[in-house]
């Protein structure tokens, strides 16, 4: 039986950040890889949408999972890999790799078929011999599903759980009834401690490249039934992505990114985000929320 306890918690999706001609930023990746994994969080998920997988080649993602999972394993911390490809032939290729190197799971999103070959897709996924966890994100797939649907997932031998990024949280107190054994993990950023109060074993959010000591605390509190400070930590970062969100989600995310040092540029052509484009009373605004949001969490020990 799978050992729910190590998936348990906040897990980074790791950002592949790249220069100005789209190719990877190696010392970028590093550094962030880096911070990240001297943080308190659980531990990254590679090679997810904020790691801009999409428009990586097939060679790029296995060297980015050839860096990162054996230095998570080494630092004792989670490695999930995700594996969705445009052909099924390459995401089981990207499967079996990280199988190779040591990976706790796999995930992906499904592919734009049938809910049939949907399910032919995952299980061809689990026989690289690692926990498959299925990426519901109908936002991006615009495929949606109720429990019938993810039932025919989820009942595959070797799926051990599902990331769940829709607004309709109710389903995750669905799943977590009807399969407690499965790991659950809420996606949306704006939704986390909704997310969490309804069950969730954990987050996989883009913006926790941003505040990983924030979202630890916050899965804390969660654990700690300490809904009060709960409450006050999401208004306040719900307020602080409010105001970023109207330049855009992935915009402000890689602006502040940018100001920060983190990395120049997240996401490559078709993004037409352009370094400084953010007004720059907004941006020093957003930077002092980040500021407060990290010292509203430190004060609640």
């Amino acid at each position: 039986m799978l050992d729910k306890t190590r998936f348990l918690g906040p897990v980074a999706p790791a950002v592949c950040p790249c220069t100005e001609t789209d190719e990877l930023d190696w010392p970028a990746l590093e550094r962030n890889f880096e911070r990240l994994a001297a943080s308190g969080v659980t531990g990254l998920y590679i090679n997810g949408g904020t790691g801009d997988a999409a428009n990586l080649t097939q060679e790029e993602r296995l060297a980015v999972a050839e860096y990162m999972v054996p230095r998570l394993k080494a630092a004792g911390k989670l490695a999930i890999v995700h594996v969705g490809q445009t052909t099924q032939r390459e995401a089981v290729a990207l499967a079996r790799q990280a199988a190779e190197l040591g990976a706790d799971a796999i995930a992906s999103i499904p592919p734009k078929k049938d809910w049939p070959q949907i399910a032919e897709y995952y299980r061809a996924l689990a026989s690289a011999g690692l926990p498959v966890i299925v990426y519901y994100i109908p936002g991006v797939t615009g495929m949606t599903a109720g429990m019938a649907q993810l039932r025919t997932l989820l009942d595959i031998p070797g799926v051990e759980g599902i990331k769940m990024s829709d607004w309709n949280i109710f389903l995750i107190r669905r799943i977590k009834a009807d399969y407690p054994e499965k790991i659950v993990y809420t996606g949306l950023d704006e939704m986390v401690v909704p997310g969490l109060l309804y069950g969730a074993d954990g987050s996989i959010g883009t913006w926790i490249n941003l505040l990983p000591e924030f979202y630890c605390k916050l899965w804390t509190l969660a654990q700690a039934g300490r809904c009060a400070e709960l409450n006050r930590l999401q208004t306040a970062y719900t307020e602080f992505l409010r105001k970023g969100w109207q330049f855009g989600i992935l915009n402000a995310f890689q602006e502040l990114m940018r100001s920060l040092g983190y990395a120049e540029k997240c996401f490559r052509a078709p993004a037409v985000w352009q370094p400084g484009s953010m007004p720059e009373p907004l941006l020093q605004e957003l930077l002092a929320d980040l500021d407060g949001l990290n010292a509203l969490a430190a004060s609640m020990s």
